[in-house]
């Protein structure tokens, strides 16, 4: 079985495409090493990321989060074990997508306390549905691997 989880949380604003890139060349050197796989979803500075593998590596990869100063108000959307993994041979597949400003610079989030927002409960229902347009995404990749997007989630 491989545990998966999925995570969202505001990226520290003013956060430069350097930055997100660092954090990225991090994340896959630690995800290759710890047998973990996942995608990184940026949404107008705010991340949407699905981490699997071995439960223990990936509750200490979420811990290791948990502490990143580049982003804030982590709020779990999403906990489950699975037959197969989501993005079996990416170590963490990255896309960025902005609504706001074309222009590359993160919009200020104003994070708050996200438990106490009454849509956390809808996100979380929709949590399957956006690890399923990432896998959408991944596949469009061409990527070596990629998921059979007509199994379930």
């Amino acid at each position: 079985m491989i545990y998966q989880i999925a995570y969202m949380s505001a990226a520290r604003p003013g956060m430069s495409d350097a930055e997100v890139h660092d954090i990225l060349r991090a994340s896959t050197a630690n995800n290759r090493r710890d047998g973990l796989s996942g995608m990184l979803l940026l949404v107008d500075g705010t991340f949407f990321q699905v981490l699997e593998g071995e439960r223990e590596m990936v509750e200490q990869t979420y811990r290791r989060i948990l502490t990143d100063a580049r982003h804030s108000a982590l709020l779990r959307v999403l906990e489950r074990n699975r037959e197969e993994r989501s993005f079996p041979d990416w170590t963490m597949g990255f896309e960025k997508v902005f609504h706001g400003d074309p222009g590359g610079e993160f919009l200020p989030v104003d994070a708050g306390d996200l438990t106490q927002n009454p849509n956390v409960e809808l996100l979380r229902k929709q949590a399957p549905e956006i690890i399923s347009f990432m896998r959408s995404l991944y596949a469009s990749r061409n990527m070596r691997g990629a998921p059979d997007l007509e199994r379930r989630a």
